[in-house]
């Protein structure tokens, strides 16, 4: 078992490639920030330029306006690395309604312009986060928990989820191969072919099903394909929990588990993650917790 949850960690976490250290990941953080900061701003902070002296010093605070699970603080930091910055949390701390996150002080057209990008980042990335923390505390921290690429800020989100406990899934279309239904259309549902011109082309391979016959006929095939070279990984896709599980037992008699990881996906939310949790899966993939997760309340605040 040990050896199998090495293969799932491996398969689909990458949580450790998104920080800011990481070149690639610095840039984009940079790139989508800035851009918010441009379009927000346009051609200046009427009000704020309006009312502030050019040279007025400030202090500001971000408080927690509800319980939680803090994310975000990396980025902060790089958004606002002309400023001074005194964190009080950190990534993945729990937060109580009331409390002081990160404290700033610096120039006030700067604390006061990017006010409203600086909150949306944090609280978009703890929403994510405490969402992610949820699931996983409800499937009993027992199966693993993985986001999908339905993100609205790319491996931002990702990052957020990875806080909260998940995994990343792959982070990029280059990060591994995942055959999905429109692969196969295109070659005709022909999964012998489609795992066969794979072969070897990646470290890990998936294959996307939707029933009992496309999942014993991949795992089959990746059988006779198999290689020390790959990780390979069904996916049930839009399965059903009790066919999921019918599904895994089956495989199970056949000799068809033990080298292959499986992901349930599709229509998975937290009032029914319990369920697929005791499928037998290795990990459940949730398009809910970057699509669809509401931001957490945090406030700036001048002292």
């Amino acid at each position: 078992m040990q050896d199998r949850n090495k293969r799932i960690l491996e398969f689909w976490d990458r949580g450790k490639e998104l920080t800011i250290k990481n070149k690639e990941y610095n840039n984009f953080v940079n790139q989508v920030l800035s851009m918010l900061l441009k379009q927000d701003i346009n051609r200046g902070d009427l009000t704020t330029n309006s009312l502030i002296k050019e040279n007025k010093e400030i202090c500001a605070v971000f408080i927690a306006k509800e319980n939680g699970i803090f994310a975000g603080l990396e980025e902060f930091e790089l958004f606002n690395r002309d400023l001074k910055i005194y964190p009080l949390k950190n990534d993945g701390d729990k937060i109580k309604q009331g409390s002081i996150l990160i404290e700033i002080k610096g120039n006030a057209r700067k604390i006061l312009e990017r006010e409203r990008v600086s909150l949306n980042l944090l609280q978009r990335m703890s929403g994510i986060a405490t969402v992610t923390n949820k699931s996983i505390n409800t499937v009993h921290n027992k199966i693993k928990i993985a986001a999908t690429r339905k993100t609205m800020f790319g491996n931002i989100d990702k990052k957020a989820v990875s806080i909260g406990g998940g995994l990343t899934h792959r982070l990029n279309l280059n990060d591994g191969i995942i055959i999905k239904d429109n692969h196969l259309k295109i070659l005709k549902y022909d999964i012998k072919k489609s795992l066969e011109l794979v072969k070897n082309k990646s470290r890990y391979i998936e294959i996307e099903v939707e029933n009992r016959e496309e999942a014993l006929t991949s795992a089959k095939s990746i059988k006779k394909i198999a290689n020390n070279k790959s990780l390979f990984a069904v996916m049930l896709d839009k399965i059903q929990p009790e066919d999921a599980k019918y599904i895994i037992k089956e495989l199970k008699n056949q000799d068809l588990y033990e080298n292959i990881l499986f992901e349930a996906s599709g229509n998975i939310s937290p009032s029914n993650v319990l369920k697929y949790a005791n499928t037998g899966v290795d990990v459940i993939s949730m398009g809910y917790l970057t699509h669809s997760a509401r931001v957490l309340g945090i406030s700036q605040e001048i002292k």
